[in-house]
């Protein structure tokens, strides 16, 4: 009877010694900014064409390393940080791919991002997509928000 029990505390030693060790959490903090932008659709995206792309610096509407506009083809916005999740510590913000709009590419780490996808992860090092701000519509201004 003592033998059983031991396995039983050898066996629940090692299960919980396993499965504390496969669910470590990644925590991933992109550092917090606050945005308040109004961006006017004529005035600052009267040029913004359907799955186009505009990088405005961080000193014009704020964000880590500035703020994307993208307008997908059915006439959506949305807003990302532009700070490469990869190297944003090193202040390295994402630029737009040569000969695709919607591909951003960080010229420190080569990370790229599909904005199409929700800002995901095209291809590494990084590991997360880039921050998006909640962003609505207003009148003749696209409003963002954290």
């Amino acid at each position: 009877m003592l033998k059983v029990s031991k396995i039983k505390i050898l066996f629940v030693s090692i299960l919980i010694f396993f499965t504390s060790a496969t669910c470590r959490k990644d925590n991933f903090n992109f550092p917090y900014v606050t945005i308040n932008a109004n961006i006017g659709l004529y005035s600052d995206l009267g040029d913004l064409g359907a799955g186009s792309v505009k990088i405005f610096p961080a000193a014009r509407f704020g964000g880590v390393g500035g703020l994307i506009v993208y307008r997908d083809i059915e006439d959506h916005y949305f807003v990302f940080d532009a700070a490469c999740t990869h190297d944003y510590f090193n202040d390295c913000s994402v630029e737009i791919s040569e000969g695709f709009q919607e591909l951003m590419v960080c010229p420190c780490c080569s990370s790229s991002y599909l904005l199409s996808s929700d800002g995901n992860v095209f291809n590494g090092p990084a590991k997360y997509p880039l921050y998006q701000y909640q962003s609505f519509l207003d009148g003749s201004l696209l409003i963002v928000r954290n």
